[in-house]
């Protein structure tokens, strides 16, 4: 579900709520309260329009946004000619993506939003440039740098936002992450899931097919034929293996275990991490097994301290005995796994 379909979700509640209480005979509440603009980024952008432009303050999320609420672009000069942005979408309360329209290049333009609950004007400039300005995208980061087809691959910059569709009317949320692609950049690739992309990262899937090379990230027409100055490469390249790296993956942690047998048979011993990494020794299960009949037999089990101690008594017989640690994976998804260990086999008479 993306973020906009989530709003128009909490809004339809909201009617919802409001045409009960109406049939109830009683006061609908009011939901709105007027906006504030605090801030907004970037500052300035292409006067062909198509840049996203991430509005911060408060009162954007109000009911019902749909009807009466409007953001526009409003010239700061006379005749502060009102242009409607092409597109906004309310992602919190604090927070409102809009996308700026075809503009007077070299001109200022305030933000105005107008709700139910009132109007605010920003009081800093947006500034209509005949270049992709501020709003150019950026990457200063992606992770993995490696991977095969499949791998998910988050990509960090600033303004990797673009206008997804030309909207009918300007409140239909069809903005979302900029198009990212891979060598040979013949197609693009699939973004993970709508709503985690934002302003600063995207999340894309590798396609098959790709190749060693920077990733493209378009933000204002296509890839093959973007905007100008609104497509970029990213200074590192992107392996596919093989043979160029090893895919990032778990990182193993490699366990030992000791122990030893005490009069009337307590079994103690220790969990221990050979790169110190601790949460593979704290609370580990442990199993104290048995050989029997060609087999071996677990004859108690318990848990290791934080520092990998751990002490259990079981029944006094001769034999051969061994302790045991299971190999075990750490995070979602797994960041660290943990490796079985078994100890050395002790005797009893």
């Amino acid at each position: 579900m993306n973020l906009f379909k989530r709003h128009i979700g909490r809004r339809v509640a909201g009617v919802g709520i409001g045409v009960a209480l109406l049939m109830l005979g009683l006061e609908a509440p009011a939901f709105a309260a007027a906006p504030t603009i605090s801030s907004f980024t970037p500052t300035n952008g292409p006067a062909l329009g198509g840049c996203v432009v991430v509005v911060t303050g408060t009162g954007f999320d109000d009911f019902p946004a749909a009807a009466n609420y409007t953001v526009n672009f409003v010239l700061s000069v006379a005749p502060n000619t009102v242009v409607p942005a092409t597109d906004y979408l309310v992602i919190s309360d604090t927070e409102l993506w809009t996308t700026a329209p075809t503009l007077a290049a070299g001109s200022d333009y305030n933000i105005k939003i107008t709700n139910p609950g009132g109007t605010s004007t920003s009081s800093g400039t947006f500034l209509a440039t005949n270049s992709a300005g501020a709003c150019a995208p950026t990457v200063t980061a992606m992770a993995p740098s490696c991977g095969s087809a499949g791998t998910t691959v988050k990509i960090t910059g600033t303004n990797l936002l673009m206008e997804t569709a030309v909207p009918a009317t300007p409140f239909e949320g069809d903005i979302d992450g900029g198009l990212v692609s891979f060598s040979p950049y013949t197609s693009d690739a699939t973004h993970t899931i709508p709503d985690v992309d934002e302003s600063t990262s995207l999340s894309v899937v590798v396609p098959s097919g790709s190749a060693d090379g920077p990733i493209k990230v378009t933000t204002k027409g296509t890839t093959a034929a973007p905007q100008d100055g609104m497509s970029v490469f990213s200074t590192a390249r992107f392996e596919v293996p093989p043979p160029d790296c090893v895919p990032v993956g778990p990182v193993t942690h490699a366990r030992s275990v000791s122990l030893s047998l005490r009069k009337h048979l307590v079994a103690r011993g220790k969990v221990s991490v050979g790169d110190a990494f601790t949460d593979c020794a704290a609370s580990v299960p442990v199993k104290i097994q048995r050989r029997v009949s060609g087999h071996w037999k677990t004859v108690g089990s318990t848990t290791t301290s934080d520092t990998g101690a751990y002490k259990k008594r079981i029944r006094d017989k001769a034999g051969k005995y061994r302790a045991k640690a299971p190999k075990v994976s750490l995070g979602t998804p797994v960041t660290d796994v943990c490796s079985g260990a078994t100890s050395p086999v002790r005797r009893v008479t």
